[in-house]
């Protein structure tokens, strides 16, 4: 529950990619519906919505006698702030920016001391953990990738990469974005992001990942037979 929608598609890509469920909203009072309704693990919920004050929001839940766990996202890093978060019925709180595989282990973190879970409702993960690109086959479970039937090693950062934009087949994903999720950050990595991108092209073939000039990256549902052949 974030005002921000870069922020919003980051985070529900990464959640999804990991097989969560989620449901994305902008403002407080979707946010307040969506908990109505129930079957909510866990509301990840920034303090500062446009149309109402989140800790106003945590503090109202706890009151009508929902316990939904709340991770508390903030540009605000001041301790008072962060205690009266916590104070009010927040189970965590998390300062922006952040880095998205923290934000991922925080989540679990907080599901395990509560429900004694590591990992939120999914989607069918047996069918999710395969995502086939032929003649790619992409492993989520094993962070394994397979062509023509034979494993490809990547670099762990080569595989996350491939993996967000696998994620988000079909959608041109900006490299702004792109490097958020991989890196945490979007300064500064934009030519080591090029380096890795030729090098899973060299590995791949060059049609899986395809430039969108000024803008960023596509994987593209189907990649035609001569495109994936390495050069």
């Amino acid at each position: 529950m974030d005002d921000d929608p870069r922020l919003l598609k980051v985070v529900s890509t990464l959640l999804r990619r990991h097989h969560h469920r989620v449901e994305a909203v902008p403002t407080g009072e979707l946010a307040r519906q969506a908990l109505r309704r129930g079957n909510v693990d866990i509301t990840l919920l920034d303090v500062n919505l446009p149309d109402v004050n989140g800790l106003s929001l945590v503090l109202e839940m706890r009151q009508e006698g929902n316990d939904t766990p709340v991770i508390l996202l903030t540009v605000r890093t001041e301790v008072h702030d962060q205690t009266l978060g916590l104070r009010l019925g927040g189970d965590d709180y998390i300062a922006k920016p952040f880095n998205p595989e923290v934000l991922l282990a925080r989540i679990e973190a907080v599901l395990r001391r509560c429900y004694g879970m590591g990992t939120a409702q999914r989607d069918d993960p047996a069918d999710d953990n395969l995502l086939e690109i032929p003649p790619i086959v992409i492993d989520f479970a094993a962070r394994q990738v397979r062509k023509d039937g034979e494993v490809v090693r990547l670099a762990p950062l080569e595989y996350s990469i491939l993996a967000f934009l696998a994620a988000n087949r079909g959608r041109a994903v900006s490299k702004e974005e792109l490097m958020l999720d991989v890196w945490g950050t979007s300064r500064g990595v934009t030519r080591t992001l090029a380096e890795h991108i030729s090098r899973l092209r060299r590995k791949l073939g060059v049609g899986l990942i395809v430039t969108q000039i000024g803008y960023g990256y596509l994987v593209p549902r189907h990649v035609r037979d001569d495109e994936a052949i390495s050069r």
